[in-house]
């Protein structure tokens, strides 16, 4: 009978250290996924990152940028639905533009943990991709290796697609308008070496859990334009290659172009100083506009690149500047960008600011 017992228990323990989606406390999910705030009682630090992220920063109501451009394709479309909640929204249901509420659940939610954690393949499409979700609730997928356990809900850590980067190829993959114009693209290069989530989500300090002692955890800020920036500085080189005339080259180490939304402005300043007086400053502005014609068109009218300016993934380029630095004289070399082009952020009322993202001084 003892052995019977110890039998028994032995069989619970292994149960609930691997059972699969059976957990000790499984949290009580109702509609079709769990509300982020469930998670805080596990993953704090995680939740606090991701409170800052632009994925909970995706609606309209949080995004001024996101609203204004969503306003006016709206208008010139006569749009009945909020046509980028694909996106930006995933688990809205009620798309209707007349029943728009910041209080539903899918606005509220934004790219909520639950429906990223429960993307299980990318469905490709021309005009744009696909994310498949997992139909089982409360089962979600990971990266630790060995699994990590948890007794609210079962972790997967067997799908490629959550190491490769694979997974933000739903949405980041490509956008293609109705004129079949393909308004933005990230180029496909992802490895297990290099990939979205090595480059945009790297390991910093801290626990992965408060259930569960880890040196590190993967960055849910995702850093970007929007935040954390300094992140991804290690993979643009700035180097001075000649004093006369000045030449810099840069290096774009990242997989794809930078920068790569159509809004955006990088802007390389180079400052000739001389015992710490400025002498003369030059700057290069780098664009990818899209349009029709040949002129300037909002994303939904656009057929054509443009103009093109930004640096390619892996591409080494070499500016010269009109610039003649003599002995003791120093060159301070600034890279970096605005969210949205400061001629476009004028015409539309919205925010933007000069963000440095790169910054080096050499001493002739």
């Amino acid at each position: 009978m003892r052995r019977l017992i110890l039998l028994g228990v032995a069989v619970w323990a292994y149960a609930n250290i691997f059972a699969g989606s059976t957990t000790k406390h499984s949290m009580d999910i109702k509609g079709d996924f769990a509300k982020t705030h469930q998670c805080i009682r596990c993953h704090l630090d995680i939740y606090d990152e991701y409170k800052t992220s632009p994925h909970f920063n995706s609606t309209i109501y949080r995004d001024p940028v996101h609203k204004k451009i969503f306003e006016l394709h709206a208008k010139a479309s006569k749009a009945k639905e909020y046509v980028c909640a694909k996106c930006h929204t995933p688990t809205l249901k009620d798309k209707r533009i007349a029943s728009m509420d910041p209080k539903k659940f899918g606005y509220e939610q934004a790219i909520s943990c639950a429906y990223c954690h429960r993307i299980k393949s990318i469905e490709k499409h021309a005009k744009a991709n696909k994310n498949e979700i997992l139909p089982k609730k409360g089962v979600y997928y990971g990266t630790r290796n060995p699994e990590v356990r948890s007794e609210y809900h079962k972790i997967i850590n067997t799908n490629p697609i959550h190491k490769n980067g694979e997974t933000c190829m739903g949405c980041h993959s490509h956008k293609q308008n109705e004129h079949g114009f393909v308004v933005c693209q990230t180029e496909n290069n992802n490895t297990l070496k290099q990939n979205c989530i090595t480059c945009h989500m790297p390991q910093v300090e801290g626990n992965l859990s408060d259930r569960v002692e880890t040196p590190t955890h993967a960055f849910h800020g995702f850093a970007g334009v929007s935040i954390k920036p300094e992140f991804l500085a290690k993979y643009l080189h700035i180097d001075l290659i000649k004093k006369d005339p000045l030449q810099i080259r840069l290096t774009n180490d990242a997989p794809h172009a930078f920068l790569l939304h159509p809004l955006r402005l990088a802007k390389l300043i180079v400052k000739h100083k001389r015992g710490g007086k400025l002498l003369k400053e030059q700057e290069l502005t780098f664009v990818r506009i899209i349009g029709k014609d040949g002129k300037p068109t909002p994303p939904w009218v656009a057929t054509e690149v443009v103009k093109d300016t930004m640096l390619k993934a892996g591409e080494k380029r070499v500016v010269t500047f009109d610039l003649h630095p003599k002995k003791g004289y120093t060159i301070e070399i600034i890279f970096g960008f605005y969210k949205v082009n400061p001629k476009m952020a004028k015409k539309f009322g919205l925010p933007t600011k000069f963000i440095v993202f790169k910054k080096k001084e050499f001493h002739v």
